[in-house]
């Protein structure tokens, strides 16, 4: 591998890792936009619970999935995993899969961006700007600091993602500062069985496993990190403990502040407000303002990791000589792969001004489709990563010590992310926030891109045997 097609090695430390994984999962996003529809909508008082579940199922799964970062180094992660255990065909399909999966994602975040930005300069300022407008601009400073140093962007939303978790918390122990002053007492209610157990399980836990998109990510910044044999399966054991960690908690709090009985009703009345009544009520109205400033500023932040990701990927599949070979190239002096970050900003600018132009909005169709179009793609990979550890493993013949994370936990895990999976389509409608019946399309533009990216590998396989045999 020569330097020009190598990434800037030991840039980036474990804390560097977790803030790029903590950013992609935008987890206050998640508690004000996803918490409330997954108390309504799933089990209620109970949510608490189904993320300390959703939290077990993603451990076991990263068992399998940080062995192989140990044998491979590699920016393709997914692609990369895959295609040692599964085949290179296979690999590309994967891959294929993780840029629908990421694109989808970061369009959704650049929708959502715009649309807070147009209600927060309208509210404030009262100015009336399109929403696109706004996530163009943002979509340009992340492309600038893309193809900047790979250590500039993870301070950037090292400071983000502690500042967003940061109003989060102080809310979350004003809350229990109250109960205490109030003489309220606190209760495990959400952790009981019959509380668990009520309403729909299966809606609560796709709600939760997805507030867990981008923990993945650590092992596309292999060939970044220092110690990339320690510091990738430290930095994703970690980031699942944090990300489980925090919903719990804050989920567990609100829980507290509503009532057991109330906070269904509560969730269900108004969403929208859910959690900025709670902050309102314990902090004031700056930490209203606080935190709907912090909320744009979580979704710049994400859509920046997913900026890092999609470039590293196209990096990686570019160089192996499946894409455009110059998006392989490397900034010198930077070691960034500037020339995918380039493409694919241009690629987000245009589908999103396309979309513009159709007349699509940006958070009932854009934010909507992307989200779960994102969550099926996501846990097909992982998926197809524990089947992979599987089978690469097994042809290594390894000893029984090894059988937990070489064999049982993926086995574990593919179980697990298969039916929830089956899940998510089979309730599309409310993960995404659609009545349309044009939802149940994803499905097929999710396989479909598989076996595009199947097909694809083949064609280029069968093009490089009639060279070689000429």
């Amino acid at each position: 591998m020569n330097s020009e097609s190598q990434l800037k090695k030991n840039s980036l430390g474990i804390w560097s890792l977790i803030f790029f994984v903590v950013a992609a999962a935008s987890p206050l996003t998640g508690v004000v936009g996803g918490l409330p529809v997954a108390i309504s909508a799933g089990n209620g008082a109970g949510i608490p619970a189904i993320y300390v579940i959703a939290g077990l199922i993603l451990i076991v799964f990263s068992f399998g999935y940080v062995e192989m970062s140990r044998h491979v180094t590699n920016a393709g992660a997914f692609y990369s995993y895959i295609s040692l255990g599964l085949g290179r065909n296979t690999g590309v399909a994967a891959l294929m899969v993780a840029l629908l999966a990421y694109f989808a994602i970061q369009l959704g975040v650049v929708a959502l961006f715009g649309f807070f930005c147009e209600m927060y300069v309208h509210d404030h300022l009262n100015l009336q700007i399109p929403w696109w407008v706004f996530s163009v601009g943002m979509l340009l400073v992340v492309w600038g600091l893309g193809i900047e140093s790979v250590e500039v962007g993870g301070k950037v939303l090292g400071v983000l993602m502690l500042m967003e978790v940061g109003i989060m918390l102080l809310t979350d122990f004003a809350v229990l500062f109250h109960l205490h002053a109030s003489a309220v007492p606190l209760n495990l209610r959400s952790f009981i069985p019959d509380v668990v157990t009520q309403g729909h399980l299966g809606i609560a836990l796709i709600f939760t496993i997805a507030a867990f998109i981008g923990f993945e990510s650590t092992a596309i910044y292999g060939e970044e990190c220092k110690q990339p044999e320690k510091t990738i399966p430290r930095a994703t054991l970690l980031a699942v403990v944090l990300i489980t960690l925090f919903f719990t908690f804050t989920s567990w709090v609100l829980v507290q502040a509503y009532g057991v009985e109330q906070i269904v009703a509560a969730a269900t009345t108004n969403p929208g407000r859910f959690i900025f009544d709670i902050a309102d009520s314990v902090l004031g109205r700056w930490a209203v303002e606080m935190m709907s400033l912090l909320l744009i500023t979580s979704l710049f932040a994400a859509t920046q990791a997913f900026h890092n990701n999609i470039s590293r990927y196209l990096f990686s599949i570019s160089r192996d000589g499946y894409l455009w070979k110059k998006m392989s190239a490397i900034r010198a002096g930077k070691g960034t792969p500037y020339f995918a970050s380039c493409v694919q900003s241009v690629i987000i600018i245009a589908a999103l001004l396309l979309m513009v132009s159709a007349g699509l909005d940006p958070m009932v169709d854009i934010f909507a489709w992307g989200s779960a179009m994102a969550t099926m793609a996501i846990l097909l990979l992982q998926a197809g990563v524990s089947v992979a550890v599987i089978a690469y493993f097994y042809r290594a013949s390894l000893t029984v010590t090894h059988y937990w994370s070489h064999f049982i936990a993926p086995l574990l895990a593919t179980i697990s992310m298969l039916a929830a999976l089956v899940m998510v389509i089979k309730n599309l409608d409310l993960l995404s926030g659609s009545s349309s019946s044009t939802i149940f399309v994803i499905p097929w533009l999710v396989f479909g891109i598989a076996v595009f990216g199947y097909v694809m590998a083949c064609w280029v396989h069968n093009r490089e045997a009639v060279k070689a045999t000429v």
